[in-house]
């Protein structure tokens, strides 16, 4: 009895004294994340993600903490790493701030950007029955921002001291997603946090910004794509385009998501599978395929086209992603086509906001699908402006749809 007594006041002090060290180590980590990124979110939403933890600190890099926020420090960002055992550090939390318009932030599209995942691609695979990121689904009706399977992004629009109408964004990023899966749990924790960081962004930057409450729940996103005959949201266009005109070699697969009424932006992935290449493929030319070959297509360059539309700040930064080139900017007002990025683009005019429209097509497929390409655009463009309201509709020529067969 004299024994187990002695062993009950151990354990009982060893408890005791690894609550005091937890304590302690979170009041620690508390006061990192409110320093390293200038008090713009809650240190102990930050802390419980990813399961919790009572140990962070901020990167060592220079940009890893917020030091001044303000027009000329924009953007800024600060990164958190969860520590481990000692001498470990994992990625845990990204906060990003800017305000429009900013370079850094624009929103690029091409025909060569492969939306699906490259590793391990084995010769039997069906590559687009999944894709690597979620498209961007609307926190609400959409005012509020989008969200991603791990990030989100809150925009708050307000009026500055000269009485002028700018927006602050504030992105953030569950940087344990490689290792971990996000819940549902933590994508809303990241929404809220993204939520009161623009709020409080903007009121550092001396203007005031009232923004509308989080919903209750957000909608679990999805990588994997569908039929493309029951698409529906954001790809439900696609569904009604081919019922009435045929798929021919059009895609079979189709990855959207929720419509909204307020979406600053949104998106369209249609995919072929691979028994669909299958079964086009002996129909095809030496030119349509461009040398490729059947193994080629199916296990490393899948057939593919996204549509996407931008409103409001978004469309006054769309431009294509020239590698190792400067950007082209694709203006509202304008429409045209890209040849080297394979991407077309469309323009409107939405509730008084300018909107941008684009189709990106992965190459060799444009050529392959390139008699359907000005029709299909055009309805999915006429499908966004129904839906929104949308006039002053921009399209490209016709003639930037007879590619070269060379």
């Amino acid at each position: 009895m004299a024994v187990a007594a002695v062993f009950g006041v151990g354990a009982g002090g060893w408890g005791l004294w690894l609550e005091t060290k937890d304590y302690f180590d979170r009041s620690a980590s508390r006061d990192r994340i409110a320093k390293a990124c200038a008090g713009l979110v809650a240190p102990d939403q930050v802390l419980d993600l990813n399961g919790g933890t009572t140990r962070a600190k901020a990167g060592s890099e220079d940009n890893d903490s917020i030091d001044e926020l303000g027009p000329a420090f924009m953007p800024a960002r600060c990164e958190i790493y969860r520590v481990g055992k000692p001498g470990t550090t994992y990625g845990h939390f990204l906060l990003s701030v800017w305000s429009n318009p900013n370079d850094d932030f624009a929103q690029l599209v091409s025909g060569w950007d492969d939306p699906f995942p490259t590793m391990g691609r084995k010769p039997n695979a069906d590559v687009t029955r999944e894709t690597r990121q979620t498209g961007a689904y609307p926190i609400g009706d959409g005012r509020l921002g989008v969200y991603y399977g791990n990030a989100a992004v809150v925009k708050a629009e307000c009026t500055d001291k000269s009485g002028g109408t700018t927006s602050v964004n504030a992105m953030t990023v569950a940087k344990y997603f490689e290792r971990d899966p996000v819940t549902d749990a933590d994508r809303r924790t990241l929404a809220g946090l993204a939520r009161t960081a623009a709020v409080r962004a903007a009121k550092k930057l001396g203007c005031k910004a009232t923004l509308p409450a989080l919903p209750a729940e957000l909608p679990t996103p999805s990588t994997k794509l569908v039929n493309a005959k029951s698409a529906g949201g954001t790809c439900g266009w696609y569904a009604g385009h081919i019922a009435a005109k045929g798929r021919w070699r059009l895609p079979d697969r189709a990855l959207g998501t929720p419509v909204a009424a307020h979406a600053q932006e949104e998106s369209c992935l249609l995919g072929v599978s691979s028994k669909e290449v299958r079964r086009m493929w002996p129909d095809l030319t030496k030119d349509e395929y461009s040398g490729n070959s059947l193994d080629d297509v199916i296990r490393l360059a899948p057939f593919w086209l996204r549509t996407e539309s931008y409103f409001g700040d978004e469309a006054r930064e769309v431009a294509t992603d020239h590698f190792g080139r400067e950007h082209r900017s694709l203006d509202p007002g304008t429409a045209g086509y890209d040849d080297e990025e394979n991407v077309w683009w469309a323009s409107s005019t939405c509730a008084g906001q300018p909107a941008v429209h684009t189709l990106s097509s992965d190459y060799p497929y444009d050529k392959i699908v390139q008699t359907r390409l000005q029709a299909l655009f055009k309805a999915y463009v006429t499908d966004v402006a129904a839906r929104r309201g949308c006039t002053d509709l921009k399209f490209p020529a016709a003639a930037t749809f007879r590619l070269s067969k060379a």
